[in-house]
């Protein structure tokens, strides 16, 4: 996936203020010198750390994870989250983010989602960290073949960024919509009708040919000025021209574009080399130059390959499947295919269950599955705990901790310093989002709304009427009703 590409240029506009230098790095896609801009702050030890260096820690794990580094980043991460600890709401949303981007890079796309869509319905959140989540959020619904979603995200995040000071938020949207029209228009192409995810997410989901080009017109059109205009946006746009030119078959687009991915300086870290070579082999079969797409394909090395095949990456199974029926080998071919399917199949029923629309998210529970990746190993053992017996009254935190083994103190501060809240407060939050999936629920338990909240354990009524219009700005009366 292009995730990476937008990480980057996200990553330097929200360092944009605090570290010049580095966003400059970023935003031209040069992560590795961004990255030597700030490692000085490896070598303080954490009683030498300043208030300011949780940005510097921040952007050097951003650089870690763009450069593969997914161990170093995980750290560097938990240390800035450290430096928060006493800010819960900063440290909440900042959990959030740092989590969302990882599981991402894991491609996991199910629990990204409920990470940026906590960031964006949290008060206490920027307009910043609200863009950044939107147009994460884009990222990901389109990833998953949830178009009419990532335009939503994407289309919500363009009026927040027309209110903003700083232009390059718009001038991402611009771009990552008119990314998100290249790629649907290579793989729904005609030429690859037998792209199943891609087809069968086209036919549920998409717009008419109309509304998409009514949406695209209405985000790319942009009076935004940025000065000097970053590389990374400048590359990245000349690049998708490209190969929109490759998939409408002109031939004269395909020597920029092997050169681009023969020596890719703009691709490093994080497989993006790779992913270039699909998108190309992609927008050949589409443009019907299915010679160009072997040949590309041909120039994917073993390790690359191995890539390819990890989980969710169809778009590389289906291109094997496809060029195989080309070079003559109908066997080997369908056996492919199957391949492709099964993947196709499993990323859809793993990875988009539960997943909803950003712009609702407000209006419905959030299934809470990203925690556990935002704990360290130990403390998840803790919070599995706690669904399991979120609907004894009695649940508290000694009882947790002895599960566990450590002090109530020692289960606080973990719980604080990689969530942004207390077990209590967590315990809190589950049940009441649980309380409104089941009002949601058409086919819920007859009874009353309190009889609803006694069976997750909440048995005062003034906590319920007032922490459930504190969380979800709604009385439960009002969520039955919709």
């Amino acid at each position: 996936m292009f995730s990476t590409i937008y990480f980057a240029l996200l990553s330097g506009l929200a360092q944009k203020n605090r570290l010049p230098t580095y966003a400059t790095a970023m935003l031209d896609g040069a992560s590795e010198r961004a990255y030597c801009l700030v490692d000085d702050v490896l070598e303080r030890p954490a009683h030498k750390l300043v208030e300011a260096d949780d940005a510097r820690l921040v952007a050097v794990a951003d650089a870690s994870l763009l450069l593969g580094y997914e161990q170093d980043a995980e750290e560097m991460y938990r240390r800035a989250q450290k430096m928060n600890v006493g800010d819960d709401n900063r440290l909440r949303v900042l959990s959030c983010r740092n989590a969302g981007w990882q599981l991402m890079m894991r491609d996991r796309y199910g629990a990204t989602a409920k990470c940026f869509a906590r960031i964006v319905h949290d008060d206490a959140a920027s307009p910043a960290d609200v863009l950044e989540a939107l147009i994460a959020s884009a990222l990901v619904h389109h990833q998953v073949g949830r178009q009419r979603d990532a335009d939503d995200s994407l289309l919500q995040a363009a009026e927040l960024a027309d209110m903003h000071e700083e232009p390059g938020w718009r001038l991402v949207i611009a771009l990552l919509a008119h990314e998100f029209d290249v790629q649907l228009r290579i793989r729904t192409a005609t030429t690859l009708s037998d792209h199943a995810f891609w087809s069968s997410a086209h036919l549920a989901r998409a717009q008419s040919a109309g509304d998409r080009a009514d949406i695209t017109r209405k985000l790319t059109e942009t009076t935004m000025l940025m000065s000097p205009m970053p590389a990374l946006l400048a590359q990245r746009h000349e690049y998708l021209e490209r190969l929109a030119m490759l998939a409408r078959g002109e031939r004269i687009a395909v020597a920029p574009l092997v050169e681009l991915v023969s020596h890719p300086k703009h691709f490093r870290g994080a497989g993006q080399a790779f992913l270039a070579k699909i998108d190309i082999v992609l927008a050949s079969i589409a443009g019907g130059l299915d010679d160009v797409a072997d040949t590309v394909l041909a120039k994917i090395s073993r390790a690359e390959a191995d890539t390819g095949t990890r989980r969710c990456n169809f778009d590389y199974l289906y291109s094997v499947s496809k060029l195989a029926v080309w070079r003559g080998n109908p066997t080997e071919a369908l056996k492919l295919y199957a391949n492709y399917a099964s993947e196709a199949l499993r990323c859809l029923r793993c990875e988009t269950q539960g997943l909803g629309a950003t712009q609702s998210a407000a209006s419905r529970a959030l299934p809470a599955d990203d925690i556990s990746a935002r704990l360290t190993v130990k403390y998840r053992r803790a919070y599995r705990y706690i669904v399991e017996n979120l609907d004894r009254a009695d649940l508290n935190t000694r009882e947790i901790a002895s599960q566990i083994d450590v002090t109530e103190r020692a289960l606080q501060l973990a719980f604080k310093r990689s969530i942004g809240m207390s077990p209590h407060a967590l315990i809190r939050k589950l049940r009441l989002e649980s309380i409104r999936n089941d009002l949601l629920n058409d086919e819920r338990m007859q009874g009353s709304i309190f009889d609803t909240a006694s069976r997750w354990g909440l048995k005062s009524r003034s906590a319920l009427a007032k922490g459930y219009r504190r969380e979800f700005n709604e009385s439960p009366s009002e969520t039955i009703q919709r």
